[in-house]
């Protein structure tokens, strides 16, 4: 009778599985701990409830897991959770959980965020307008209810959909430079009266004045991308991280006599700048950009160049679509871009976007660790 019982109950949460994964849906919602968002790669809701990539919550909440023989295992605070991947069951202390707190979708596990809170420790707010759930500990000082309200509505207002009359703006970004292709695509650019803005290597910016003089001229911003681009040095401690910052914006202002805030760290801001890192940009009044689409332009060579269109296209359609109105777009001066860029602004125009460069007066916030300081 016990062994029935047991065959019944795994039978059951399999078919609600099954159910569940088919009407997986991924969600433009937002994670929060205690005082910032969390950044994930995808976020989906399963029967009202939303669900993350495993490995990338256990990061975050610093929460072991592995794998032994089949059996993924979720040990902290003295709790035990364990996930069988043949049987897609979900069991605490040897005892199966009611419903599907982790599902694999489409090859990749994912948790249930009330679920994995609830069993470390925390607690969880509601903020309906903003499609956001926030983890928290009350033993952690954190913001308020209406405080941590206050910031979301800081950091989504870029997300807020307009009334439809007018297109974004679109930020397009070159990194790398200066160099000859820097030279190119400012030349391009003036033939479409369109505006960017430059993130420059210090190291590069010594050998190259008149690029950079014919760049400032033409209305151009220039932020800096670090001196040497190395990750070891950059990423090293948080001393050498902002040396390589200062030093870069120092540079700036010495060949163009202009200021430079902006600041565009190598490889993104995430997962490299540590909160040290983070506290030195904000003590020292920078600003921080990533971007919203991300060309990937540097894998391909020039015969493939109208793949960097294509994926430039599809990011900002979607980036519209879900309500951004700030678009920034990752680049690089570099050969097969500079094939691309024609293209990619004749389409952008043709579309009805208004091309800019960064504007100090008017910062729009956009950097992954969702840092409104930057």
């Amino acid at each position: 009778m016990r062994n029935l019982f047991v065959l019944c109950l795994i039978l059951l949460i399999s078919i609600t599985f099954s159910k569940t994964v088919v009407g997986a849906a991924t969600l433009s919602q937002s994670i929060g701990f205690q005082d910032q968002l969390l950044h994930f790669s995808d976020i989906k809701v399963i029967n009202d409830d939303p669900k993350v990539p495993l490995e990338e919550i256990a990061a975050f909440l610093d929460i072991p897991f592995g794998l032994e023989k089949g059996i993924i295992y979720i040990r902290k605070n003295g709790i035990e959770i364990s996930y069988d991947e043949a049987s897609n069951i979900t069991t605490k202390g040897g005892i199966p959980e009611a419903g599907t707190p982790l599902v694999k979708v489409e090859g990749a596990l994912y948790i249930s965020v009330k679920f994995i809170a609830g069993e470390i420790g925390y607690k969880v707010e509601d903020f309906e307008k903003q499609r956001t759930l926030r983890i928290y500990n009350d033993s952690w000082a954190h913001m308020t209810y209406v405080e941590f309200e206050n910031y979301l509505n800081q950091v989504l207002n870029k997300k807020q959909p307009t009334n439809g009359k007018s297109k974004a703006t679109i930020y397009l970004t070159f990194d790398d430079g200066p160099n000859k292709f820097t030279a190119l695509n400012n030349a391009i650019l003036n033939r479409y009266n369109a505006q960017a803005t430059f993130f420059f290597l210090g190291n590069n910016m010594k050998k190259n004045a008149s690029i950079i003089n014919s760049v400032v001229k033409d209305g151009h911003y220039i932020g800096t991308h670090s001196m040497t681009h190395d990750k070891e040095k950059v990423y090293l401690s948080a001393k050498s991280f902002i040396n390589e910052i200062n030093d870069g914006v120092k540079l700036v202002k010495e060949m163009t006599g202009k200021d430079a805030k902006l600041v565009r760290t190598p490889y993104g801001s995430k997962p490299h700048i540590t909160t040290a890192m983070k506290s030195e940009l904000i003590k020292n009044g920078y600003k921080l950009w990533d971007w919203d689409v991300d060309s990937n332009d540097w894998k391909y060579t020039d015969k493939e160049a109208d793949q960097i269109v294509k994926n430039v296209k599809t990011g900002v359609e979607k980036a519209y679509k879900s309500g951004d109105r700030d678009i920034i777009i990752l680049l690089h001066d570099r050969s097969q871009t500079t094939k691309a860029l024609p293209k990619i602004i004749e389409w952008l125009q043709k579309e009805g976007y208004t091309l800019k460069t960064y504007e100090p007066e008017h910062h729009i916030v956009q950097n992954f660790l969702h840092e409104t300081s930057l």
